[in-house]
């Protein structure tokens, strides 16, 4: 998603487009939460428009799965069956699933390998919008994690639980006022564009109180806390107007205090506190190094969230 620019009188203001997708990448595990993956992505392209969805299955190699496994073991022959044999059963799923008809064009294939590595490649090769996976409740044995993905991968990454509501009534936005936080915000706001009914926009910003003893020569403990508060809901409203066009603010501005370490479980209590059915949030960037450090927050939420469809926006 890009914002359009426009001058008003010297000054910048981006106009944010509804969003599209021109392709997306899913990996499909050939499993009992495949079902769930695409239906909720049939469900999702009946609103956002898809013109193209490419759909993987990685066998692993026999190699990968145990050092006693050679590929000698099992004749060229019987490989190619068994992808024949999948393949056919990925049709099958995909057409079964995908029934809005809103995906211009489907394509799918099966490879061997190592399933992570194999989605990376193909979303090289492919560079497509959006690279979807799903997320079992329980770990299998060659699943991708969806933090690994996230980290790696330079498109947007959409991690589905396979408990996730196929609904987008609300949304929440993590803010830190960075400029991640900012496309996330963005991303909301074009996605908002598509529903018939706009979703609530939930902006969340968690903080920590500075040490009051070091401020409070001349102030109460409350007037301390509500000169802290006003700052800071100061700040989000600037974030909000410097990011977002006129007509696009429409954000619920929501301040948490944090008191004891991390973030992650702060913003899942808050998402299953306000019924939240889907949490956008950024990635710190595109060059390697920033992508080794996609953050200990978004990885945390995607390490802990088992019934939240989550996009990782880079």
């Amino acid at each position: 998603m890009e914002a359009i620019k426009e001058k008003l009188g010297g000054w910048e203001t981006a106009t944010i487009p509804a969003m599209e997708v021109k392709q997306v990448l899913m990996g499909l595990e050939m499993g009992g939460a495949d079902e769930a993956l695409l239906q909720y992505l049939d469900f999702l392209s009946g609103i956002i428009p898809v013109k193209a969805g490419f759909f993987l299955h990685v066998v692993p190699g026999f190699d990968l799965l145990t050092p006693l496994f050679r590929k000698d073991v099992m004749p060229l022959s019987g490989v190619n069956i068994l992808k024949e044999t999948l393949v056919n059963r990925m049709g099958g799923e995909i057409s079964r699933l995908l029934t809005n008809g809103r995906i211009g064009q489907v394509k799918y294939k099966v490879d061997e390998g190592s399933p992570l590595e194999e989605l990376l490649h193909e979303a090289e090769a492919l560079n497509p919008d959006l690279v979807v996976i799903g997320q079992k409740r329980f770990a299998n044995s060659h699943g991708i994690l969806a933090k690994n993905l996230a980290r790696k991968v330079t498109s947007n990454a959409l991690v589905v639980p396979e408990q996730s509501r196929r609904s987008l009534k609300t949304i929440l936005v993590p803010i830190d006022f960075s400029p991640y936080s900012a496309r996330a915000l963005q991303t909301a706001v074009s996605m908002n564009k598509r529903l018939e009914v706009p979703a609530r926009i939930l902006a969340l910003n968690v903080y920590e109180m500075p040490n009051i003893s070091a401020y409070m020569m001349s102030k109460t403990e409350t007037e301390f806390r509500e000169m802290v508060e006003e700052d800071r809901m100061a700040a989000f409203e600037a974030f909000i107007a410097t990011h977002l066009s006129e007509g696009d603010e429409n954000i619920e501005q929501h301040l948490l205090e944090k008191d004891r370490p991390g973030i992650a479980h702060y913003l899942m209590d808050y998402a299953k506190e306000k019924e939240v059915d889907f949490i956008i949030m950024g990635a710190r960037g595109h060059s390697n190094v920033e992508l080794l450090l996609l953050g200990s927050v978004t990885e945390n939420v995607l390490a802990s969230n088992k019934h939240i469809p989550t996009l990782v926006v880079k």
